[in-house]
């Protein structure tokens, strides 16, 4: 039982995360809104890994003169945003799978 209420704990946390102003939409209106939301966070992956491999060509080519450190804290903010990005991503998609079953099932979430 306490699992249950972990999970629904867990997407009720992701409610107030990914459906701040939206929660007095429909279910039907959230679903859209959510993927909506996933395909940005894809788009800001693309992009962050785009800018790691940018910086990553520009240092092993001696393109810029930025100091070693300087890459270094580069890699390490965007390597953490794209671990944060990621998480994001997980968590629309389990906000998703539970609206659609509980749509399934009659409930409104």
């Amino acid at each position: 039982m306490s699992n249950s209420s972990a999970d629904s704990d867990k997407i009720e946390l992701y409610k107030q995360v990914h459906l701040r102003s939206k929660k007095e939409l429909s279910d039907d209106e959230k679903i859209p809104f959510l993927e909506k939301k996933r395909r940005s966070k894809w788009i800001q992956l693309v992009l962050n890994v785009s800018i790691i491999l940018l910086f990553a060509y520009m240092y092993t080519q001696g393109l810029t003169t930025f100091d070693d450190w300087f890459y270094y804290l580069l890699f390490g903010i965007f390597s953490l945003n794209l671990f944060l990005i990621y998480f994001q991503v997980k968590h629309i998609n389990v906000l998703i799978d539970h609206i659609n079953t509980e749509r399934d099932r009659g409930f409104s979430v």
